[in-house]
């Protein structure tokens, strides 16, 4: 059946990562969620402490704080960061982060436990069992927070949220228009803070830019404008050393086709026509259905399957399965083309090994119609619970954000004190000791601001602070300003420019065309099923673009991923949007 245009539909039910933090009882007794690859990336180029510029707002609530001498005690769970490298005298329970808080805001934190990221659920899932939560935590399993929140073992947050929470998480929050606010608000009732995924990191075409140059090439926006220069890569010696020595299209083995935020992929190639695996999707008679079985995924198997026939595609991509192999493909100068989130960190080592090289990045290729096409990110990708045994919740979502705010630097004061004891900005080591842990609230569009800033700097020597600024992005800014005019070209400043400044002004670019899925997350039977069903899926994009199987296989893959299991995701899928 032909899969056409996609419905913004956005699920109340779903399972997602989620960051972290705890709250208080007695006390008794992790960095972005486990496997969470997207959250680790959205810290990486989008956070970092330090001034705010823009004068952050500090809500009334925290004024009453401050002036009230009764100390309130909340114990707090987080993920552990055990390589962290700690300033004499910090550490995770004992700080001058906590000291901080307990002096100005009367608040004690008390960590009642942490674990590493791999461990985190099962620590919580005994706490669980043993009816002994900490009064705030970090949960990144929806079924598990749907369980709590059903059970009654969450505060409800409904009435005390916006009273409570600071003014930037407020603003955060209207970066999402609601969305994030759906998967934690349970039969009308707000049972957790969600913490939005971050916009911007959907997967664009990087290219050599001195290779184009060399061969008197343009930058392709199509499916054939690609095909065309991924030829003369190969075909055409680009580097110019009389070697037939370049490599087309760099792919991941292991991977290949994932989602969003994927580093290596092929996802752009499917989003041009009309094919979107890996995702429930919902088509014009609002039916749904999994992308990876759509009919259009054939044509875009055939094109890949030619590609690599024709050595456009890596031609030893399958073999490259250990870590980092795939990324020094491009990063030696062997490569010319991958498909990449903007912020390019992989990369950044092509410019240490060549510091002559240009790339340049481009929302490509297009659809027939000339859009670039991409699926949004799951809305939520994490939740801070609080304990229905919290003395008092409206306390703690007043001190979660005042955690928050205090992590991106908006407070002098204590900037000046955790300066001292070398707590340094945008680290490990500022998680380890900040009770919100690996929890960074940010933007929706984060990365669109910091880029809209950064090329005023560029262009006018001068920019206008947005909501929300901090130490981090103006250090970002002065960055690729000084790769800009040549002052300062390093790998940081290389990073900053082609992030900060070529590739997040492609974010507002007219041809863009953001999509929803119909649902983000895992269903009950996902647990028992859905690793067999990603490894059939895997192996089939694998088998194909090689050319060991037909692209009529497809067909094959199909009726397989729903006879062990997918016609199940898909009918309870259906069930929780209500078909």
């Amino acid at each position: 059946m032909k899969r056409k245009k996609i419905a913004l539909l956005l699920s109340i039910v779903m399972t997602a990562t989620a960051l972290m933090s705890g709250c208080g009882k007695e006390p008794t007794d992790q960095p972005a969620s486990s496997g969470d690859e997207g959250q680790a990336k959205q810290e990486e180029t989008t956070e970092g402490a330090g001034e705010d510029t823009a004068k952050a707002d500090v809500d009334s609530g925290q004024a009453e704080t401050e002036q009230s001498g009764e100390m309130t005690t909340f114990t707090f769970a987080k993920v552990a960061y055990p390589s962290a490298s700690l300033p004499d005298g910090q550490t995770s329970e004992d700080n001058v982060v906590i000291d901080y808080i307990r002096d100005k805001y009367h608040v004690d934190l008390v960590l009642d436990w942490q674990a590493e990221a791999s461990e985190y659920n099962n620590k919580l899932s005994m706490n669980i069992a043993s009816g002994n939560l900490p009064d705030i935590f970090y949960c990144d399993n929806y079924r598990t927070f749907l369980q709590l929140a059903q059970n009654g073992l969450l505060a409800d947050l409904t009435d005390i949220y916006d009273d409570n929470i600071s003014d930037t998480i407020k603003g955060i929050d209207s970066s999402y228009n609601g969305r994030h606010f759906e998967p934690v608000t349970v039969d009308g009732k707000l049972m957790a803070i969600p913490g939005g995924n971050l916009g911007g990191l959907e997967s664009m075409l990087c290219l050599r830019k001195d290779w184009l140059d060399n061969l008197g090439l343009d930058v392709p926006e199509t499916i054939e404008d690609l095909e065309k220069v991924l030829t003369a890569f190969v075909n055409d010696d680009p580097d110019g050393n009389g070697v037939d020595d370049t490599i087309g299209l760099v792919v991941a083995a292991t991977e290949p086709v994932k989602g969003y935020n994927q580093a290596f992929g092929l996802e752009p190639i499917f989003y041009a026509l009309g094919a979107y695996p890996t995702y429930w999707m919902e088509d014009e008679n609002g039916e749904v259905y999994y992308g990876s079985t759509a009919d259009e995924m054939k044509e875009a198997l055939r094109i890949l399957q030619d590609w690599y026939a024709k050595g456009l595609i890596d031609k030893q991509f399958a073999t490259r399965i250990g870590s980092g192999e795939t990324e020094a493909v491009f990063n030696s100068g062997q490569a010319g083309a991958v498909f990449t989130p903007i912020h390019i960190t992989s990369l950044v080592e092509s410019f240490t090994n060549n510091p002559d090289i240009e790339i340049a990045l481009t929302n490509a290729p297009l659809s027939a119609d000339g859009k670039f096409r991409y699926i949004l990110p799951a809305p939520m990708s994490s939740m801070l619970c609080i304990s229905a045994k919290c003395s008092d919740p409206a306390k703690a979502v007043e001190i979660i954000g005042i955690g928050n705010d205090l992590y991106r630097g908006f407070d002098e004061e204590a900037n000046a004190i955790f300066d001292e004891a070398n707590i340094a900005p945008s680290s490990s080591g500022r998680r380890a000791v900040f009770p919100q842990g690996a929890v960074t609230y940010d933007y929706f569009d984060a990365i669109e601001r910091g880029g809209k800033a950064t090329k005023e700097n560029i262009e006018t020597g001068s920019y206008t602070p947005f909501e929300g600024i901090t130490q981090y992005n103006i250090d970002q800014i002065e960055l690729a300003t000084g790769f800009a005019d040549g002052s300062d070209k390093n790998e940081l400043s290389f990073k900053a420019y082609y992030y900060g400044y070529i590739g997040s002004q492609l974010l507002s670019d007219s041809k863009m065309e953001p999509l929803s899925a119909a649902y983000y997350y895992t269903t009950e039977s996902s647990p028992s099923l859905q690793t067999e069903l990603d490894t059939l899926e895997q192996e089939m994009y694998l088998s194909i673009i090689i050319g060991d199987k037909s692209v009529d296989y497809f067909d094959e893959f199909v009726q397989q991923w729903n006879s062990i299991g997918g016609e199940t995701l898909l009918n309870e899928v259906n069930e929780i949007l209500g078909k």
